[in-house]
This record gives C-alpha cells, sequence and structure tokens, in this order.
C-alpha cells in the first residue's frame, strides 16, 4: 500500500482506501477461521499485521476531520478492529492495539474520536488486565493505550458507564485497571469542560469507591484510594462528605497516604483563611473546630451521606435512638450555624463561583465544596435537620446575607419543595422563610416570582387544606401577602387558575375540598383588586375558568355528583361568578355575550344557583369565606412564632409586618346603588332566553324566563306544552307509556333547562354521564330531549322565529348519534333497559323532524339508519315501531335527497355483506333493502305502487314531500351491486326481497334505463328479476317468513 498522504485525497477517494482495508482485513480473517476450522496449516501472521500497519498510516494522516469518519469506521474496520484485539497472536494483538493509540494520539477530532474508542474500551480493558492466554507485552500496550485514551479525555458517558461497571467486575486485575484509568481521566479532566460529566456521576463514583476502598484484592484498595484522592482535587466537599461515611481505620490510613496522594497529584490544597465574624467579635470556641478545618469545612452535600447517617441511628439500639447520634448532631449544627467563622458566610452554593472565602469583596458566596449546602441539608431524612436548615435559610435573609442568586436558587430548588413536606414543621418553617423573603427582599423576590408563582401558588392552596391549623392559617396569610402586593395582578389572576387546573376539579373528597379552597381564593382575588375584572380579557379569562371547572365537576360521573363536597365546590365557583357581577356588571356582561349558547346557559344556571334563585342581590349572598378565614386565622398563625399576620383586605385593621399600609387595597362592602345595579343585569341576563316581544301563543313558560328563576332549582315547574300535531307525535307512544309504567304510574319527570334552553343537544351531552347507571334518569333526558326538539320544530315555534334561533352545531349532533349507537344500540344495548331504547327512537325521531339538523343527520345518515335498523330487530314491539316511525320520517319529511338515501342504504348493505353476520336476515335488513323501493318510488311518481302497509299505518296522516327527481348512475350502480349481492344470500327471505326490490325498480325505471344497471346480475338472476317485474306487490312476504 502505497504511503503517500491523505491530505490532498477527496473524501470519496478517502473512502476507498478505508474501504480496500476493510476488505483486505475481513479475508485475511476469513481465511485464518476457515484453516482452523479444516484444520489446515495457518498462513504467516504477517498477512494479517500488514493491513493493520497500513490502516494505522492512514489514520496518522488524521482523517478524523472527514464528515463521515465515524460511519466509515464502523462499517468497514470495527469488527476487523474487534477481532484483531482479540486475536491469540501477540503480533496481530499488538498491531490492533497500536492502531488505537494511534488514533487516539495522532486525530484531532475529540468526538469523533472519542465515539470510535468507546467500541475498543471493553475489549482494551480485558487485555490490561492480563490472562494466561495473553502474554504481558500486550497487556502493557493495552495499558498504555488507555492511558492515552483517558489523558486525553476520550471518555464519552457510555465509555464511564463502561468502566464504572468493570470496577465490579468479578476479576480483581480487571477492578484494578478500571480504577487506573478512571484516577488518570479525573486528573486529566480537572479545568477541562469535561468536569462536568464528572458530577453528574459524582454518586455513582461514591458508591464504587466506598466499595473497592474495602475490596479483598489489595492492589485494588490501593487503586481505589489513589482515585478517591483524584476525585477530591475536584470535587473535595463530596469526597470529605464520603470519608467521614468510610470505617474509623479506612479514615486513618486516607490520612497517612494524604500528602503522598497529593504530591503525585501535583495538587495544592488551599488554606483556608479566618474571615472575621459580622459582629466583629472573636469567633467562639468550639469543639469540633479542629475538624472541621482539615482540608475544607465540614460539607454533607451528597443524600448517599445523609442516608447512611439514617442507616446507621436505624440499627443503632433503642436507648441510642432516643438520644441523637453524632452524625445526626454534625447535620444539625451544620444547620443551626453551629459553624466555623470561614463557612459562617457561605451557605448556598453558587454554580461556577470560584471565589475564595477569605478574598476581599467576595460578598456572601464560596465555593461550591467550601461551604454547607443548606439546599442538600434540606434533603436529609430527618425532618428536624431540614427544618433547622430552611430557618437558617431564613436568618440569613434577615441578615442580608443573600444575594439576588442565592435567593432564586433558595426559591427554586428550596422552599418549593419543602412547602411540600410530609412533616408540617418543615412546612411551618417554609412558610415562616417565604414570608421573611417576601417582607426583607420584595424587590428581588417579586422578580423571582414571574415565573415561580403558579407553582407557589398551587403548593399554598394545597396547604390551606392542611389538617394542621398552623400551616393552613400560614398558606392563607402567605396567599393573602402575595395577592395584595404582587404586580402586574394578571399574574395574579392566571397563576390562581392554573393552579385550580393543576390541582383537579374534584372528583374524590380531597380534591373536591381543594377546588373548593380555589374557587374560594379566586373570590378573594375578586375582593381585593375589582378594578382588575374591569378589563375584559381579565373578566373573559375568569369566567371561561370557572365555568371550565364547574363542567369538570359535573362530569365527576354517578352519585360523586351528589356528595356534599363537589356540591359546595361548585357553589363556590358559582359564588365567584356573582362577585365578579357585583364588582364589574359591564364587562361580566360583556363576557357573557362573547360565549358560545351553552356556556351562556351555564352561566345563567351558576348565578341562578349563587342567588338561590332570586333577583335580588344582597351583601350576604357574596360574603367572602376566605376573608373569614383570614381574620379567624390570625391566633394560629401568630402561635405559629413565624411572623405577623396580615388582616384580611375586607376588614383593613392592621399593617403588614414590614410596616406597609394595605389601606389602598381595602374595599367596602357595595353600597346599595351597586347592589340595585347588579340586581338590574342580574335580570336582564336571567331574561335574556325571552324574546323581546313574545306572541300571545307561546307558553307561558316561556314567555316569562324571569318568573320561573324566583323559584329554586330544587322544586321545577313543569311547563306546559302547546297540542302538537297529529303527525309530529311518535307513533306507540301511548301504549309504550302504558307498558312501562303501568296503571296508575306517575308521570315522568321533565327536565325544565333542556325544554327551555336554545341547545338542548349540548345540554343532554353534558347531563348523560350523569345518569351512567340510572335507567330512570336516562329515560327522563332521553324524553327531555325529544320534548325540546319537537318543540323547537312546531309550528309555533317557527312562527315565532325559534326554529332559527335555535342552535344546532354539527358536531354536537354526530356526537349525539355516535353516543346512541355505542351505547344503546351497540354490543351491550341488551345491558340496557328497553325503555330507554323506546325514548333513545323518540329523541331521534323528533331530530329528524327538527330543520335546523337537517344538514347534520344529512352528513351522519348512514349512522341513524344503523340505529333504525338495530331498533327493528329489537325484541320489544313498541321499539320496533318507533323505529318503523324513524325510518318513515326519514323518508317522507327529512326532504334529503334521493341520491344521498339511497347510497347511504347501499354502504349499510355493502357493510352488511361484508361483515361476519352477513348470514343474518333480520327484519330490520329486510326493511332497509325495502326502502329502497320506496324512495325510487317517491323520486317517480307516476310509477309508485302499493305502499308499504306497515308504514302507512305506523303515519296514516304524514305527508308525501316532493322529493328530488334527480337520480344518478354511480348511486344506482352501488344500489343494484347491493342488491345482487343480497340475491346469493343463505336465507330465502333476503334473496326474495332482493328479487321483489330490483323488479321494483326495473319497473320504475323502465326496460331502456335498468339494462345498464343489471350487468352484475347473472343470467338465472335476470331470469327471476323478470318473472316478479309485472307482478303487483300488495304485501311484504318476507315479513311473514321472516
Amino acid at each position: 500500500m502505497a504511503a503517500a498522504s491523505t491530505l490532498a485525497l477527496t473524501d470519496a477517494e478517502v473512502l476507498r482506501r478505508v474501504q480496500l482495508l476493510g476488505d483486505t482485513l475481513a479475508e485475511e480473517q476469513r481465511l485464518a477461521k476457515e484453516a482452523i476450522g479444516a484444520r489446515q496449516p495457518l498462513r504467516h501472521w504477517e498477512h494479517q499485521v500488514q493491513p493493520l500497519r497500513d490502516v494505522q498510516r492512514l489514520l496518522a494522516d488524521d482523517i478524523s476531520g472527514r464528515p463521515a469518519f465515524v460511519g466509515w469506521m464502523s462499517l468497514y474496520l470495527r469488527n476487523c478492529l474487534l477481532h484483531a484485539l482479540q486475536s491469540r497472536r501477540a503480533a496481530v494483538a499488538l498491531a490492533a492495539i497500536d492502531v488505537v493509540e494511534t488514533l487516539a494520539q495522532a486525530c484531532a477530532s475529540r468526538a469523533s474520536v472519542a465515539s470510535v474508542c468507546t467500541w475498543f474500551l471493553p475489549c482494551l480493558t480485558r487485555l490490561a488486565a492480563g490472562s494466561a492466554a495473553s502474554a504481558s507485552t500486550v497487556s502493557s500496550a493495552a495499558m498504555r493505550a488507555l492511558d492515552v485514551v483517558a489523558r486525553r479525555c476520550l471518555l464519552t458517558l457510555e465509555s464511564v458507564n463502561h468502566l464504572l461497571c468493570d470496577c465490579s467486575a468479578p476479576n480483581a486485575a480487571v477492578r484494578r485497571c478500571s480504577l487506573l484509568v478512571l484516577r488518570t481521566y479525573l486528573h486529566a479532566v480537572k479545568g477541562t469542560t469535561h468536569q462536568l460529566s464528572v458530577n453528574a456521576y459524582t454518586d455513582a463514583l461514591h458508591r464504587v469507591l466506598g466499595g473497592r476502598m474495602g475490596d479483598a484484592d489489595t492492589t485494588v484498595r490501593r487503586a481505589a484510594r489513589r482515585c478517591f484522592w483524584a476525585l477530591h482535587v475536584l470535587e473535595p466537599a463530596s469526597t470529605e462528605a464520603l470519608r467521614r461515611t468510610l470505617p474509623p481505620g479506612l479514615q486513618r490510613q486516607l490520612a497517612a497516604e494524604r500528602v503522598e496522594a497529593m504530591e503525585e497529584l501535583k495538587a495544592v490544597e488551599p488554606v483556608p483563611s479566618a474571615a472575621p465574624r459580622r459582629g466583629g467579635g472573636a469567633a467562639p470556641q468550639d469543639a469540633h473546630a479542629g475538624d472541621a478545618a482539615v482540608g475544607s469545612s465540614r460539607t454533607a452535600t451528597l443524600k448517599d451521606d445523609l442516608q447512611s447517617a439514617t442507616a446507621s441511628r436505624a440499627r443503632a439500639s433503642l436507648a441510642r435512638a432516643a438520644s441523637p447520634g453524632k452524625v445526626h448532631r454534625q447535620l444539625l449544627r451544620a444547620a443551626t450555624g453551629a459553624l466555623p467563622s470561614a463557612a459562617v458566610e457561605a451557605m448556598l452554593p453558587t454554580p461556577h463561583s470560584y471565589v475564595r472565602g477569605g478574598a476581599a469583596g467576595a460578598g456572601p458566596h464560596r465555593l461550591a465544596g467550601g461551604g454547607t449546602s443548606l439546599l442538600s441539608l434540606m434533603e436529609c431524612n430527618d425532618w428536624s435537620v431540614r427544618r433547622a436548615a430552611v430557618l437558617r435559610g431564613q436568618r440569613l435573609c434577615e441578615r442580608g446575607a443573600l444575594s439576588r442568586e442565592d435567593i432564586a436558587v433558595l426559591l427554586t430548588d428550596g422552599l418549593l419543595l419543602r412547602m411540600q413536606d410530609v412533616h408540617f414543621r418543615v412546612v411551618e418553617a417554609a412558610h415562616a422563610c417565604l414570608y421573611t423573603l417576601l417582607t426583607h427582599a420584595p424587590t428581588t423576590t417579586q422578580e423571582e416570582l414571574h415565573q415561580l408563582l403558579p407553582f407557589l401558588v398551587r403548593a399554598l392552596v394545597r396547604n390551606t387544606n392542611h389538617a394542621r391549623p398552623a400551616v393552613s392559617a400560614g398558606a392563607c396569610h402567605l396567599l393573602d401577602h402575595i395577592i395584595r402586593t404582587h404586580e402586574p395582578r394578571m399574574e395574579v389572576l392566571e397563576a390562581v387558575l392554573r393552579a385550580a387546573d393543576d390541582l383537579g376539579a374534584g372528583s374524590s373528597g380531597d380534591s373536591a375540598s381543594i377546588a373548593q379552597r380555589s374557587a374560594e381564593l379566586l373570590h378573594y382575588v375578586v375582593v381585593v383588586h375589582p378594578k382588575l375584572f374591569s378589563e375584559s380579557a381579565a373578566m373573559g379569562t375568569m369566567v371561561r375558568g370557572v365555568l371550565a371547572h364547574q363542567r369538570a365537576l359535573e362530569a365527576g360521573g354517578g352519585a360523586e355528583v351528589h356528595r356534599a363536597g363537589v356540591r359546595a365546590a361548585h357553589r363556590s365557583w358559582s359564588v365567584v361568578l356573582g362577585a365578579a357581577l357585583v364588582a364589574c356588571p359591564d364587562a361580566y356582561r360583556q363576557a357573557v355575550e362573547r360565549l358560545d349558547v351553552s356556556e351562556r346557559a351555564a352561566s345563567q344556571a351558576a348565578l341562578r344557583e349563587c342567588f338561590a334563585g332570586e333577583t335580588v342581590v344582597t351583601a350576604a349572598s357574596l360574603r367572602c369565606v376566605y376573608a373569614e378565614a383570614l381574620t379567624a386565622c390570625a391566633g394560629s398563625w401568630r402561635a405559629a412564632g413565624v411572623g405577623q399576620p396580615v388582616r384580611s383586605a375586607t376588614t383593613g385593621e392592621s399593617q403588614s409586618a414590614d410596616g406597609g399600609s394595605h389601606a389602598a387595597h381595602v374595599r367596602a362592602p357595595p353600597s346599595s346603588r351597586a347592589l340595585k345595579e347588579a340586581s338590574r343585569q342580574l335580570r336582564e341576563l336571567l331574561s335574556t332566553d325571552a324574546p323581546s316581544a313574545p306572541p300571545a301563543d307561546m307558553p307561558e313558560s316561556i314567555q316569562a324566563p324571569a318568573t320561573l328563576s324566583h323559584t329554586p332549582p330544587t322544586t321545577p315547574v313543569a311547563p306546559r306544552t302547546p297540542p302538537l300535531p297529529p303527525s309530529t307525535s311518535p307513533v306507540g307512544c301511548e301504549a309504550a307509556q302504558c307498558s312501562v309504567g303501568g296503571a296508575g304510574a306517575p308521570p315522568p319527570r321533565r327536565d325544565v333547562t333542556a325544554e327551555l334552553s336554545r341547545d338542548a343537544v349540548a345540554h343532554f351531552l353534558r347531563r348523560w354521564p350523569h345518569h351512567h347507571s340510572d335507567c330512570d334518569g336516562r329515560r327522563e333526558a332521553l324524553l327531555s330531549l325529544a320534548e325540546a326538539l319537537r318543540r323547537a320544530a312546531s309550528p309555533s315555534s317557527c312562527g315565532a322565529g325559534e326554529a332559527h334561533r335555535a342552535s344546532c352545531a354539527p358536531e354536537e349532533v354526530e356526537q349525539l348519534l355516535i353516543l346512541w349507537e355505542r351505547d344503546l344500540f351497540g354490543a351491550e344495548a341488551e345491558a340496557h333497559h328497553h325503555r330507554v331504547r323506546w325514548a333513545a327512537l323518540a329523541a331521534l325521531h323528533a331530530l329528524l323532524q327538527w330543520p335546523s339538523a337537517r344538514s347534520s343527520v344529512a352528513r351522519q345518515l348512514t349512522r341513524v339508519l344503523s340505529i333504525c335498523r338495530r331498533g327493528l330487530d329489537d325484541a320489544f314491539v313498541e321499539v320496533q315501531l318507533q323505529a318503523a316511525c324513524c325510518l318513515d320520517a326519514l323518508v317522507t319529511t327529512t326532504k334529503l335527497p334521493a341520491d344521498l338515501c339511497l347510497g347511504a342504504i347501499a354502504s349499510c348493505v355493502t357493510r352488511w355483506q361484508e361483515s361476519p353476520a352477513r348470514d343474518a336476515a333480520t327484519p330490520g335488513w329486510l326493511e332497509l333493502l325495502h326502502m329502497v323501493r320506496r324512495i325510487v318510488e317517491q323520486t317517480q311518481p307516476a310509477w309508485s305502487g302499493a305502499h308499504d302497509e306497515v308504514a302507512a299505518a305506523a303515519a296514516p296522516k304524514a305527508r308525501r314531500l316532493p322529493r328530488s327527481s334527480s337520480l344518478t348512475s354511480p348511486v344506482l350502480h352501488r344500489v343494484f351491486c347491493a342488491l345482487s349481492g343480497c340475491l346469493d344470500h343463505c336465507h330465502a327471505a333476503v334473496r326474495l326481497c332482493a328479487v321483489l326490490v330490483l323488479a321494483a325498480l326495473c319497473r320504475v325505471l323502465g326496460d331502456a334505463s335498468a339494462v345498464p344497471f343489471l350487468t352484475p346480475l347473472s343470467p338465472a338472476h335476470r331470469c327471476l328479476v323478470d318473472r316478479y317485474r309485472d307482478t303487483p306487490l300488495e304485501v311484504q312476504p318476507w315479513r311473514l317468513t321472516a
């Protein structure tokens, strides 16, 4: 191979050389493997060494900068080099090791080379450990290659993982080599960017070193101690904490080797200077000051150290557990501040802060490893240590020793977690520390709260529901302080709403209680900042959020809705809307007008619930529960000894702890003029459903909804309904009522809200999940929906314009039909009572007669036909009659195009033929086939024969409305193909029905027009259709044979 330089070669030429070398190596290794398998003499080892030397020369020219270098190595050289490294020929293994070493030394692209070296690291570690099959020269060369890789910091995170795993390998030599490589790497990364990756493995390094320093092998123990001191140079605080958890004998051995190890690592130990105390006096003598001044100050920054201390205490005897042990006293003393003078000022670690503690103008920061970390102490398993650490942070804040960065770290990583602590004493301390931050550093704290406010409010709202009165009182007063002082105020509103969303709407008792606390807090925000809600954005956000939470409460499901806690939470949200109406009536009305119909109806229901059905607003109905709780829990807040309370915004008698007066935030109770204006707006909002000039023939219950609003919602008054025309009454309604309820059964209840609402479908969809296991409730809801839809489609409503004002969202109708098809007529239909299925078909019949829903029904026509077909197959006669009535209304009343109806029927029949139940022959499918003839005959009235006697008996006075006479060829082709498939059905009734329908179609269309559509039929089928073409159809014989 020519030794020309690769600098002038293109990427394609370099790739060609790499590919050629890889192929040569692979071929030589294949020949050697075949010779071994055939027990033949091997070729000379030089044939394998020479390609490896060529690869070494190629890599020495530094091709790692090529764009696809890692891909080339992985594709052509990776497996070959691994095979060569594991070769029994020492010369071949040495040549492969030289390739890896050259790659680590000569190549400049560190990222690419590190990725490639990761492949060979486990194999090199095994070779460096040595075995009976490997020579000492191979072991030395492998160790030399590993040393080069470690010194150049070419270890990726995956490589470090391999080393840590090998440190616990079964072979002692592998453990020793891995620890030596790890020590070299730790020494090399000091002061480089790779030191950050080592910090991510601190816990794992501590576990490995702690175990290996007690290893059974002497060389492994020595290598682990050397690795410990290499880590000590990088992380002095963490390694010092690890040292204190080791056995006393091992600690003495480490202390004896300290000077030698530091000289070997060429490290200079920092000598802490004694900084004067802030008080100016001499530092007090401490019995533990000597231990704390060795090397660096006592530091507990690792969870391993704290867990070890807890485990040792748990293993102690009961008498010793009664008095805290040495480790507990050390941690508690570190948290409470009994530290040497050099570590008094530095309590919080600051990233990348390498300022010496004794330097002039250093401020409160020191090395992260040189002072006690409060954040680590706050994560201790002992609650007393956590509480002491939090109170220590409070005292630092009171002395002004915390900078802006310290406050940010303390808020984010300390107090937010401690306010959700499992021990109430720690939570009380966290409340006190937060109150100190808010009063002693208000500007800095408020700047940090711009991002943390939603999370802080969520934690405090959860604490207001705490079982301990002191904790709930502290949370209430902290929320009060934040609400009154935080700017901008819109952030407070958004934080409260987001906290309520995160805490959940409340399907369980505890969640319902928290939801009630969230509503009371939002009510307090309305009371404290009424001017905020004069803005349309704030008012709209608040109203939509309240309605969303009420919908979530209503969707809790089943008997959960009737629980006292959920009802109380629902009423609390309604009171919030009432308070907003009183605070800013105009803005509230503008926000309600921007809502859709269903949300507007929900807001009206909430106002009725808030004012108990009255239209006169009183101050008693809007009492602020949160403000009363603030006054009541003032004693608990004082008893906790963590701050002075601030009176409620509704009383305003006292000042805050920082001396600021809050008189500007006090809002007097609403005046009589404001209450009168709110009452007027309330009457107008509750009467928006009624038209301005109702006609004389409109029912009284619709003419005066304001009168109905005076009645409490628990005792609804049934409205008087006008007499409906006979054609709109569902067939069999009276018979079904008699058969279901029996003689003397009370009439079913009616949902007044559904009947009076202009969005009956949306109201039904909201209330339907609440009747999951209640058959009577489902039946009543369906009948109420049917009554509301019939009222909207009645001539009197059309004359008053009600039918055009009624809201009909296509997606709501689609959801309604999907709901019926799945829940009532699906696979589990028999699990429901037949009264519910009959009521669903009655509601479907009313929906088909509603003009506003015609376009929505047209888009879901296939689903409507499926529901009707399943109703015809029901076992109860009243359900069958109601389904036949729905089909008759679909054909005669909906005025849908004939092409649309025929296409939907053809789709249903085609799916039936392709389904597993294609062999079934039920009356529903036969009636669906017969509908084809009826639709075509209505399209061509001159050819209409006798109509279906069953349908005629079902609706004797139904009008035969004219239908569009356009029948397109593609639709007729689909219909004839679907019917031709029924001619081969296994049941005679289906075959007879298909023949009769085809004969009727040919008779209506005519011979010349029907011939192109008879192509799918066989000659025998055509003869059968011709035989029945001139036969008059007076009856439906398939009904007798099905």
